[in-house]
Formats: structure tokens, C-alpha cells, sequence
């Protein structure tokens, strides 16, 4: 079956992300996944930035929207699952992703920071032009 068509429920996504890794990871889970995100990318490097929505929506992220574009940095908003008030989960994973896409996209080093909205998650990435890589 191809990587599209593949289908999982929400449920067995959720027991992952709320209950298994925060188990096995401790106070290491926030770093280790944002690191685990930074890999992910380096592993599936996209072609250009506008690609980051879609891959989202693939990997079952959730629907990601970039809001504001500067020179050295970007904000991107995450919307919540539709059952959640406030997020069920850690998002470090995906702001990791976000991180690694834009290191591998502009050769530079490249850093990523969540704040928690109301109906979703900010994440801003910044960028180091003077730092590679």
C-alpha cells in the first residue's frame, strides 16, 4: 500500500504521543523529540518551504499555516486537533522538523520555539545566516 494510503487512527497516534513516549523519555521528552524532529528532516528533506504544509497533513501533524515571513524568520501556526481544547501533547517533534527543514533548505543553523495560543500553537523559526550548517 503507498505511504498515501496508509491509515491510522487518531487513537493508537495519540497513545504514542501522550502516554508512551513521555513514559519512556522523562524530562527528556520536549528536547529529545525536537531532536528526534531536526533527525526526521534530515531524513526527508523537502524541496522548497511551501512544502511543509502538505507533509504535515501526511504525517498526521495536523494542518500547519505560515503566518508571517521576515528576513531571518518565520511564524507558522499549528492548529489543534479538533477535540482539543488546549493541546493533548507535546509538539516538539514537529518544531524540530521545522528546524531541520529550514537548516537543510537555507544551509545555516536554524532554531525553533512553540508558544501556546488558544486555538493552536505559534512556532517561530530563526535563522543564522553567518552561522552554517
Amino acid at each position: 500500500m503507498s505511504e498515501t494510503g496508509r491509515k491510522y487512527t487518531d487513537y493508537g497516534y495519540e497513545l504514542l504521543r501522550k502516554t508512551l513516549l513521555p513514559e519512556l523519555l522523562n524530562g527528556e521528552h520536549d528536547a529529545i523529540m525536537y531532536w528526534g524532529g531536526k533527525l526526521l528532516a534530515r531524513k526527508t528533506p523537502l524541496d522548497n518551504i511551501d512544502e511543509i504544509p502538505p507533509f504535515f497533513e501526511r504525517a498526521g501533524w495536523g494542518k500547519i499555516e505560515k503566518q508571517k515571513e521576515g528576513k531571518n524568520q518565520w511564524k507558522y501556526e499549528l492548529q489543534l486537533m479538533n477535540d482539543e481544547k488546549k493541546p493533548a501533547f507535546s509538539r516538539h517533534l514537529e518544531a524540530g522538523f521545522l528546524a531541520g527543514q529550514f537548516e537543510t533548505l537555507y544551509k545555516t543553523a536554524a532554531e525553533a520555539t512553540l508558544e501556546k495560543k488558544r486555538n493552536g500553537i505559534k512556532i517561530h523559526v530563526y535563522i543564522d545566516p553567518f552561522r552554517e550548517h
